[in-house]
């Protein structure tokens, strides 16, 4: 339980040190914009990396407050709760490796930490000695 709080509140505070660095990200997104789309006007460049930048930024916060209100359940031995934190370790993973490859921060390595202790938290939650918290095991 300890690993999913770690991991929600590290990808909390990577994507607000992100956010911190917004005007820098959205940037380098319009560059990239640019470079990929040259004949595309300059408004709509820059409409396409406020949304991108809006969407790998907000998506971050969104996990983590998702994973901590599964941590609630998981505390309350609710089986549910580790399959779902399953899927958000798995979201977690895919959303830290498309902000990280597209985006250029320092502080988005928290994303790519948040995410590793997501998966070893769902290892450690599937283990057997995890069953006897969720009713499945001798107590």
């Amino acid at each position: 339980m300890w690993l999913w709080t770690i991991a929600a509140v590290v990808q909390l505070a990577s994507s607000a040190l992100a956010l911190m660095d917004g005007q820098h990200l959205l940037a380098d997104l319009v560059a990239e914009v640019a470079q990929g789309f040259p004949a595309e006007a300059a408004a709509t460049r820059e409409r396409v990396a406020v949304a991108v930048l809006g969407l790998l930024l907000g998506t971050g916060p969104l996990l983590a407050l998702l994973e901590l209100g599964c941590v609630i359940a998981l505390n309350r031995g609710k089986r549910w709760a580790r399959v779902l934190l399953a899927l958000l370790a798995g979201g977690a993973v895919v959303h830290a490796m498309i902000a990280v490859g597209g985006l250029r921060s320092a502080y988005l390595v928290g994303l790519v930490v948040a995410s590793g202790t997501a998966v070893l938290a769902v290892i450690v939650s599937f283990q057997p000695a995890a069953r006897v918290w969720f009713g499945g095991g001798e107590k």
